[in-house]
C-alpha cells in the first residue's frame, strides 16, 4: 500500500479498532513498514492537527508522531527524517495552540520537547524568543487562555527536557535565554493571579495561572546560576512568599477546590529545589528569611491540627513535611559550612555572608531549642491515629512504621530532622535535650497521656545517640531505667514504652552498650516474645525480632554470650511465626532465623535445627502468589545456612532442598528469575557441606542436578561466580561427569567468557580448572573437551594480550604447567593445533616469573617449563633450547630462596592457593569443623600435588640426567655452556 493522507487515515482508523483481528494487525504491520518512508511524520502531524477528524484517529496519530519523533529525528539514525520533512513539521509545530482538549495539547507539548532535545540550540536557537513571543501575544493582547494553556504546557515539558541535559550545549543555552523567557513568565503569573483570586474562583483561569507558576518554578531552578542576582526573581520570590501566606490563611475560604493546595505545594516545590540546587543563592534572597519564618509558623500554629488528623497526607500535613524538608536543608548547608561547588572565586564570601545571616537572623540557640520542644510535644508523639491503627490492625501497622519512607511520613520525617538537630547543634542541645530526658523520666504511666510523653520523651534519647554517647552511661540507664521500663505491665498501653525500648536498643547498640549490657538485652528480648505476657501484641514481638536482629549482626556481637538464649529465641520466633498473618512479617522472622543460624555456627544444637528445617516446606507450600515469591528467597537462605550449619550432617536436608534447587534452577520455567540466584546459593552450599563419606544414593542425586548448570552458565551471567563455584564443587565431588558433553558446553562457555571476565570470576576459573587438571589431566575426553571447546586456545589468547596485567596471566601460566607436567608431548601438540606463537609464548611465560610473587605458584611454572624442555629439547623444538639457560638460572635462584626438604615441601608452600575464597564465609572460626569440600581440597593437593612431593633440586638433576643420556656429547656440552658461570658451576655439581 502507498503511503498518502488517505491511505494512512484508514490504516489509522483500522489499527485503533477496539477488538484485536488479523485485519487490526495488518494495520499495525503496516504502520511499522511505513516509519521510514519519507514523508509519513509529516502526515502523521497534518491528521493530528486537523481538528475535525475523530479525536480517537487524531490521538493514535499524535501517539505515533511523538515515537517517531524518539526514534528517527536524530540525523545520525537509520532512516532519519530527513531535513526538508523536518523544516516542515517544525513550521507547524504551534499550529495545535488552540486546542481544547488537553491529553492531545500534553502529547503535542512531548512531541516538541523531543524536537527541542535533537535541535536547540543549534537548529532551533530562536526557540524560547518565539515562545516569549507567543506568550506575550495570546496573554497581554489576545488573552487566549487556551493558547496560554498550550504554550505553558509546551514551555514546561522544553525547560523539563533540556534540564536534564548534562552534556552539549542545550542547558547553557537555555540559561542564556531564561532572562528573556522569565519575565513574560512572571507578568503572566501576576495578571492571571490578580484575575482569579480579586474577580472569581474560576477554576479554569486558576489552572492556567497554575501551570505558569509550574513553568516558573522550573526555569528559576534550573534556568539560572545565581538566580538572586536576577532582579526579576528576587522580586517574583518576594511575591510567591507573600502569594503562599495569603493562601494559607484563606485556605478555608477556597477549600472547595484542591487547586488552591496545589498552589501552595508549588510554591513549596520551589523553594526546595532552590534550596537543593543553589542553598546560597537561596539564602541570600532578601525574602529567604521570611520563608523559613513563614513554614516554621506553620509547623508550629498547624501542628494540633495535624497531630488530630485521621487523613493520611492531608494538606497541612504535606505542607508540614516540606517545611521540615527545607529547615533540614538549611540547617545541612549551615553545617557543611558551605560545603559546595564554587564556581567562581568571590562565591566563598557569597557562602559565607549566607551561613552568617542564617546564624545570625535564623538558628540562634533559642528558635533551636524551640524547634525542639515542638517536635517532641507534636511530631514525635504517636497519634490517636496510631493508636487506633495499633489496636485494629497491629501486624500492618507495624509493618508500615518499619518500611515507610521519612519522606513520606510526617512523624517519621520528624524524627529525621530532630538527629540532624541534635547532630548539627549538638553543643547548644545536648544539655537541653538530656533536662528534657531527666524531666519527662520521671512520670508514671498511670495514662495514656502520660506514656505517650513518655514514649517521646524516649524517643528523642534513641534519636541522639551518635550525639550524646559521650556524656551519658548507657549501660547504667539500661539497667535502672529502661529495662524495668520495659516490664512493666500495669496497662495494656505499657506495650507503647516496650517497643519504645526496642528502638533505643536497636540505636544505641551499635553505638554504646557493653557485653554485659548485651546479656540484659538478650534476657529482656525473650520476655518480650514470651506468648504468655498479653501485652506483648504483634506490634512489640516484630519490633523485638527487629531489635534481636541488629543486635546479632553488630560488630561486637558474642555468639557464647548469645548461646543459652539460642534455642529459646528459635522456638519463640517459630512459634510466633505461627500467628502472623502478612508475608512482611514472616520474612522478618525467616530473615532473624536465617541471621541466627550465620552468627551462631555451630552452637545451634541439632534437634533446634531439625526443627526449624521441618517448617520450611509448609511455608514454602502455603506461597500463593508471585507477589508472595519473597518469602521463598528468604525461605532458600534460611535453607542454606541450615546447610552451613549441619555440615556433615546436611545430608538430612537433602529431601527437601534438592526438589528446592531443581525448582529454583530449572531455566525457562516462571521461577527461574525469581528464585534462581537464590536456589544457586542453596545449591553451591549442599555440595560445598557435602560429606566426604557421603551415601552413593545422596551422591547420585546430586550428580543428577548437573544438568542444569548449562543454562545458568549461559543466561544467568550477572551471577557467574556462584555458577562456576557450583562447577568447582563438582570437580571435586566426580571430576569425571565434566568429560562428555555438559563438560563440553561449560567449558565452550567459559571460552567465551575468558577473555573479559570479572576478577571474582576469573578467580573461580582458575581453581576450577587447576582442581581438574590436577585429577583428570590425562583423560582424553577431557582433552577432548578442552581442545573442541577451545578453551586451551582461548586461555592462550588472554596471556599473549598485553592489556591483561600480569598477575592474572601468571594464574593461566600455572593451569598450563599443570597441563605440562601432565604430559608435555600434549602441550606441544595444543599449542601447535591452534598454531599459537611459540616463541612469544614462552617468553611471556618466563618475563612473567620474575613477577610471581608466590612461592609454591612459582615452583610449579618451574616445574612445569622444565617438563617442557625435558620434551623439547631432545626433539630439536627451535625455541625452548634457546631458553633452558634462562630456565635453569631462575630454578637456581629460587632454590635459594627456599628451603626444601628431601619430599620437595616449605612451608612456604602450603599458603596461598590457588582455591584462595574456601576459607570465606566461617572459618575464621577455630570452633567450625572444616566442610566436605575443604576436606576433599586439601585430600587432593596432598595426594597429588607435585609442588609438596617434588624435589626442584632432585628433578633438575633427573632432567639434566636424561638430557646427557639422550643428546650427544657435544649438543649437551653446547646446551650447559649457553648458561652464565654461576649456573654452570652449580649445574656441574648435579651433573
Amino acid at each position: 500500500m502507498d503511503l498518502s493522507y488517505e491511505n494512512l487515515s484508514t490504516v489509522l482508523s483500522i489499527a485503533n479498532g477496539s477488538e484485536r483481528n488479523p485485519e487490526q494487525q495488518q494495520a499495525e504491520s503496516q504502520l511499522k513498514a511505513w516509519e521510514t518512508q519519507k514523508g509519513y511524520h509529516f502526515l502523521l502531524q497534518e491528521i493530528y492537527l486537523k481538528e475535525e477528524l475523530p479525536l480517537q484517529l487524531r490521538w493514535l496519530a499524535v501517539i505515533c508522531f511523538k515515537n517517531g519523533i524518539e526514534k528517527y529525528w536524530r540525523s545520525s539514525r537509520a532512516n532519519a527524517i530527513s531535513k526538508e520533512e523536518k523544516t516542515q513539521i517544525k513550521s507547524r509545530l504551534f499550529n495545535l495552540v488552540g486546542e481544547k482538549n488537553n491529553q492531545l495539547a500534553i502529547q503535542n507539548g512531548h512531541s516538541i520537547a523531543r524536537i527541542v532535545r535533537f535541535d536547540f540550540p543549534m537548529e532551533w536557537p530562536t526557540l524560547f524568543d518565539d515562545l516569549a513571543n507567543s506568550l506575550e501575544e495570546n496573554v497581554f493582547r489576545k488573552g487566549d487562555m487556551v493558547a496560554t494553556n498550550n504554550l505553558l504546557l509546551i514551555l514546561n515539558q522544553v525547560i523539563k527536557t533540556v534540564a536534564v541535559v548534562r552534556v552539549g550545549r542545550a542547558r547553557h543555552a537555555m540559561q542564556s535565554k531564561a532572562p528573556i523567557i522569565t519575565p513574560v513568565l512572571i507578568r503572566s503569573y501576576l495578571k492571571l493571579f490578580q484575575q482569579w483570586t480579586s474577580v472569581s474562583l474560576d477554576l479554569g483561569l486558576m489552572e492556567v495561572c497554575y501551570l505558569c507558576l509550574k513553568t516558573l518554578r522550573r526555569i528559576i531552578t534550573e534556568g539560572f546560576d545565581r538566580p538572586h542576582k536576577n532582579t526579576d526573581v528576587v522580586e517574583f520570590m518576594t511575591i510567591s512568599i507573600q502569594h503562599l501566606q495569603m493562601l494559607v490563611v484563606e485556605h478555608e475560604k477556597y477549600s472547595a477546590s484542591d487547586m488552591l493546595e496545589r498552589y501552595v505545594k508549588c510554591y513549596s516545590k520551589l523553594y526546595v529545589g532552590l534550596i537543593s540546587s543553589n542553598p546560597t543563592s537561596f539564602v541570600l534572597f532578601p525574602c529567604s528569611v521570611d520563608i523559613i519564618t513563614t513554614f516554621m509558623s506553620l509547623l508550629e500554629h498547624k501542628a494540633e491540627l495535624i497531630y488530630n488528623s485521621t487523613e493520611e497526607n492531608s494538606f497541612w500535613e504535606t505542607l508540614a513535611l516540606k517545611g521540615f524538608m527545607i529547615l533540614k536543608k538549611i540547617i545541612a548547608f549551615i553545617y557543611k559550612r558551605g560545603a559546595v561547588v564554587l564556581k567562581e572565586r568571590n562565591e566563598r564570601e557569597e557562602v559565607n555572608a549566607a551561613i552568617q545571616k542564617l546564624t545570625n537572623e535564623v538558628f540562634t540557640t533559642q528558635v533551636v531549642q524551640h524547634l525542639c520542644d515542638l517536635i517532641i510535644e507534636w511530631y514525635l508523639r504517636l497519634k490517636p491515629s496510631d493508636l487506633e491503627s495499633w489496636l485494629l490492625e497491629p501486624e500492618e501497622w507495624c509493618n508500615e512504621e518499619i518500611s515507610t519512607s521519612w519522606e513520606y511520613q510526617i512523624r517519621p520525617c520528624a524524627e529525621n530532622f530532630f538527629q540532624d538537630l541534635i547532630t548539627f547543634f549538638k553543643d547548644s542541645l545536648s544539655g537541653f535535650v538530656l533536662n528534657k530526658i531527666s524531666n519527662g523520666l520521671a512520670n508514671n504511666n498511670n495514662s495514656v497521656d502520660e506514656i505517650l510523653s513518655k514514649d517521646a520523651i524516649l524517643c528523642t534519647f534513641q534519636l541522639s545517640a551518635s550525639s550524646i554517647a559521650d556524656t551519658v552511661d548507657f549501660d547504667q540507664l539500661l539497667k535502672d531505667i529502661f529495662i524495668p521500663e520495659g516490664l512493666k505491665n500495669e496497662l495494656a498501653e505499657n506495650r507503647i514504652v516496650k517497643r519504645r525500648v526496642c528502638l533505643i536498643i536497636s540505636e544505641w547498640v551499635s553505638v554504646k552498650c557493653s557485653r554485659e549490657s548485651r546479656v540484659e538485652i538478650f534476657r529482656l528480648l525473650v520476655d518480650f516474645l514470651n506468648p504468655d505476657n498479653k501485652i506483648n501484641d504483634a506490634v512489640v514481638k516484630l519490633t523485638a525480632i527487629q531489635t534481636l536482629k541488629r543486635v546479632i549482626d553488630d560488630w561486637d556481637f558474642n555468639k557464647y554470650d548469645f548461646h543459652s538464649f539460642l534455642n529459646d529465641f528459635v522456638k519463640l520466633c517459630i512459634q510466633f511465626l505461627g500467628s502472623v498473618e502478612y508475608t512482611e512479617s514472616k520474612l522478618y522472622i525467616f530473615n532473624i532465623l536465617a541471621t541466627m543460624l550465620q552468627r551462631c555456627n555451630p552452637l545451634v544444637d541439632h534437634a533446634t535445627l531439625i526443627d526449624i528445617l521441618s517448617v520450611i516446606p509448609d511455608y514454602w507450600n502455603s506461597v500463593s502468589s508471585d507477589n508472595e515469591s519473597i518469602l521463598k528467597n528468604s525461605l532458600l537462605r534460611v535453607l542454606k545456612n541450615l546447610v552451613v550449619s549441619l555440615n556433615d550432617k546436611s545430608t538430612e536436608t537433602y529431601r527437601i532442598s534438592i526438589p528446592l534447587i531443581t525448582t529454583c534452577c530449572t531455566g525457562d520455567t516462571d521461577t527461574f528469575a525469581l528464585l534462581s540466584e537464590d536456589g544457586y546459593e542453596l545449591w553451591h552450599s549442599v555440595l560445598q557441606y557435602c560429606p566426604t563419606n557421603v551415601d552413593p544414593t545422596s551422591q547420585e542425586e546430586l550428580v543428577n542436578l548437573l544438568p542444569l548448570v548449562p543454562h545458568g552458565l549461559l543466561n544467568a551471567t550477572e551471577i557467574l561466580p556462584t555458577i562456576m563455584s557450583i562447577i568447582r564443587s563438582y570437580a571435586l565431588i566426580s571430576p569425571d561427569i565434566l568429560c562428555g558433553d555438559i563438560g563440553m558446553g561449560i567449558f565452550r562457555a567459559l571460552s567465551g567468557y575468558l577473555a573479559n571476565m570479572r576478577e571474582d570470576a576469573y578467580t573461580v576459573f582458575i581453581s576450577l580448572m587447576d582442581i581438574l587438571l590436577l585429577q583428570i589431566s590425562n583423560n582424553e575426553q577431557f582433552v577432548n573437551n578442552l581442545i573442541g571447546s577451545g578453551l586451551f586456545n582461548a586461555m592462550a589468547l588472554f596471556v599473549l594480550d598485553e592489556n591483561h596485567d600480569v598477575v592474572s596471566g601468571n594464574k593461566i601460566f600455572l593451569l598450563f604447567s599443570r597441563i605440562a607436567m601432565g604430559s608435555s608431548e600434549l602441550f606441544f601438540q595444543m599449542v601447535d593445533h591452534f598454531a599459537i606463537d611459540k616463541k612469544k609464548l614462552f617468553d611471556t611465560w618466563i618475563d612473567n616469573l620474575d613477577r610471581n610473587g608466590n612461592p609454591r605458584n612459582k615452583k610449579l611454572n618451574l616445574i612445569g617449563l622444565l617438563s617442557l624442555c625435558a620434551r623439547a629439547i631432545p626433539s630439536k623444538d627451535n625455541v625452548l633450547p634457546l631458553k633452558f639457560a634462562q630456565i635453569t638460572k631462575k630454578i637456581l635462584l629460587f632454590l635459594e630462596e627456599v628451603n626444601e626438604t628431601t619430599e620437595g615441601n616449605c612451608t612456604a608452600y602450603e599458603q596461598d592457593l590457588i582455591y584462595e575464597d574456601i576459607d570465606d564465609y566461617c572459618y575464621s572460626d577455630q570452633d567450625i569443623t572444616p566442610h566436605g569440600e575443604k576436606k576433599r581440597y586439601q585430600a587432593l593437593i596432598e595426594s597429588k600435588d607435585p609442588v609438596f612431593k617434588t624435589n626442584l633440586k632432585s628433578l633438575l638433576a633427573q632432567v639434566l640426567s636424561e638430557l646427557r643420556n639422550t643428546l650427544n656429547d657435544t649438543d649437551f656440552r653446547q646446551l650447559i655452556s649457553m648458561n652464565d658461570e654461576y649456573s654452570i658451576e652449580k649445574l656441574q655439581t648435579m651433573i
